[in-house]
Parts: C-alpha cells; sequence; structure tokens
C-alpha cells in the first residue's frame, strides 16, 4: 500500500496534555468507493469515456450554453483527473477519454446504442454521463458593504456512471448542496478576497467531478495519526529514539516496534508505557496488522491514563480501516 509520512513539528496535538508529547504523522491511505463500476480489469485496452451533455429547462441550448460547457468540461476534468490517480487505472494503464456534446437531454437514460457507438469508437467498459449541471455564485458582503467576505455557491448537479455491457446504471449520483468560500488575510494582514464568482463556479465544478470519482473508484487520502514524543528521545543512545527515528526517518516500522518492544519492558510508568505501546499499535497499522494493533491499544486502555480518549478514537479508526480493507479486497478480486 502506498504510504507516505511527513512529520509536522510544529502540529502538536490541540490538547494542553498532549503538548510537547505528541506530534502528527500524515499517512496515505487507499479509500474504498461506494459503488464498484466495471472499468475493464487488468485489460489494457479497456477505457472509461467520459460524454457531456448539457440540459436547460427547455431542452435546448440557450445563449447561456458557452458558458456553462465550460462548466460541464470541469466537472470533466476534476473526475479524468482523479481516474487518473487511482491505483487501478495507474498499475492498469487503463486511458480515460472524455468525448463532448452539445446535445440535450431531458432527464432520459443514455440509449444503450449511444453507449454501443461510444463502446466502439473507445472500447470503453463505463461511460459517465454529465446530464446535468447549475452552478450559481453570489458575494456576501460585509455590513459595511465596502468588500465581499464570502462567495457562496449552490449547486445541482446529475451525474450518471453506464455499464456499456448491459446498458444499466453502475452508478448514479444528484447532488444539490451550498458552498462557502470565505476571503482570508495573508501574513502581513492584508485582506485576500474570496474568489470572483465564475472563478468559484470553476471551483464547484472541478470539486463535483473529483467527488462522484471517488464514489465509484478507490482513492489515496490523506488521514493523521499522532506519535508520542517527549524529551526523553534527545538521548540518542536510547531505545525510545531510535525507535522514533527509524518510524520517521527510515519509516521502518518493523524496527520502530521493535524497539518500542524493548523499552516497554524498562518503562517504569504507566503514562509512558500507554504512549509506548500506542506508538507500538502506530507500527502495527502500518504494517497493515490492523487487529494488532487493537489489541495493543486494549492494553494501553487497562492502564487508565490521560491518553485513554485518544486510544478509543484510535480503535475506532482501526476498526473502519478494516472495513474499507474489507472493500477493497472485493474490489480488486
Amino acid at each position: 500500500m502506498k504510504r507516505t509520512v511527513i512529520i509536522m513539528l510544529c502540529a502538536i496535538c490541540a490538547t494542553n496534555t498532549f503538548a510537547q508529547t505528541a506530534e502528527i504523522v500524515e499517512i496515505q491511505l487507499l479509500s474504498p468507493p461506494e459503488e464498484k463500476v466495471n472499468f475493464g480489469g487488468n485489460d489494457k485496452n479497456a477505457a472509461i469515456a467520459a460524454i457531456h451533455y448539457y440540459e436547460n429547462e427547455e431542452g435546448k441550448k440557450s445563449e447561456l450554453f458557452t458558458v456553462d460547457s465550460i462548466l460541464i468540461n470541469t466537472v470533466a476534468n476534476g473526475i479524468k483527473e482523479t481516474l487518473e490517480s487511482s491505483p487501478i487505472f495507474e498499475y492498469a494503464d487503463i486511458p480515460v477519454f472524455n468525448i463532448y456534446s452539445d446535445t440535450a437531454m431531458m432527464n432520459e437514460d443514455m440509449p444503450k446504442e449511444e453507449l454501443d457507438i461510444i463502446a466502439e469508437q473507445t472500447g470503453a467498459k463505463a461511460v459517465i454521463v454529465v446530464e446535468f449541471i447549475d452552478i450559481n455564485a453570489q458575494y456576501i458582503f460585509e455590513k459595511s458593504k465596502k468588500r465581499p467576505l464570502v462567495t457562496n455557491v449552490n449547486f445541482t448537479v446529475k451525474i450518471n456512471a453506464y455499464d456499456v455491457a448491459t446498458g444499466n446504471k453502475a452508478m448514479k449520483y444528484t447532488g444539490k448542496d451550498n458552498i462557502m468560500i470565505p476571503a482570508s488575510y495573508d501574513e502581513d494582514g492584508t485582506y485576500v478576497p474570496p474568489p470572483k464568482l465564475e472563478a468559484a463556479r470553476r471551483i464547484t465544478a472541478e470539486m463535483i467531478g473529483q467527488d462522484f470519482a471517488k464514489r465509484i473508484i478507490p482513492t489515496w487520502e490523506t488521514a493523521e495519526r499522532l506519535i508520542f514524543y517527549d524529551s526523553y528521545y534527545d538521548n540518542t543512545s536510547s531505545k525510545l529514539r531510535k525507535a522514533y527515528d527509524a518510524a520517521t526517518k527510515e519509516q521502518n516500522w518493523s524496527n520502530a516496534a521493535q524497539y518500542w518492544t524493548d523499552a516497554l519492558e524498562e518503562s517504569k510508568t504507566k503514562s509512558r508505557q500507554a504512549q509506548i505501546i500506542y506508538n507500538i499499535a502506530l507500527s502495527c497499522e502500518m504494517l497493515e496488522n490492523f487487529n494488532l494493533a487493537i489489541k495493543w491499544l486494549e492494553k494501553a486502555r487497562e492502564l487508565n491514563t490521560k491518553i485513554d480518549e485518544s486510544i478509543d478514537e484510535y480503535i475506532n479508526i482501526l476498526k473502519q480501516r478494516i472495513e474499507d480493507k474489507e472493500k477493497l479486497d472485493e474490489y480488486f478480486k
């Protein structure tokens, strides 16, 4: 499993309990999709094609078509980039095509004959159809009305993924939501306005595409974990320091677990024991042994220390990872 570990030295845990004793580890985890869509497996000649339709209230093109075509293409780019970054496309080398159309549709399913034509042209096993999109943006101003505080975006979108072989919908998504993109301030305290209306619409369109793609493919997601560390680690010859270096500098979690296990035998206080056990559990997770990690955490929980709340949260995270792994194993069969 792909994994990137970054120690955020300035990102100490928010609670005072952990001040100067815990750091945040960022890792990349593979997240399962909501639905499984057939993209052709390991067949390198297989493909997914994205075809985009625009629909307005009258069911025909309008003067706004050019503007909204840009938004549809932006949704398509969000879908395409997210698909191509997924391991099933990266490792199987599945090409992704964009086919653009200005044909209007009135909430009808994609005709099977249209799917067959696309499949013949591209070899696609699945076709994604952006059937409807409506994105509106407006500013929310300060009371003085001198400058905008937020760009408020409302959107409605309908996207479907079709299985070419059957003509059935493999995934359907109808989204309706509100997004607020606030103004900010730079390091000098200078006001930075929220995005302009058209920019906000495009940002939202790309986000819609990314969100839909994540619903049908495994994707890499950034997650955070705690790793316990304190001034005792400054002794470069200590087992705790060796464990910390093995984990964060060498990313050798097997060696780190061994050093922490050795250090646990020498530890005198319950507080330090709980922290070391927590780190051992982290090593187990990084080595993809989730059940063993939970067993270590349950052992730490028996010590009744100030990190019990973090232990409980971590156990829940690991239980979710076990469920996700089952879904991913099923997906990659």
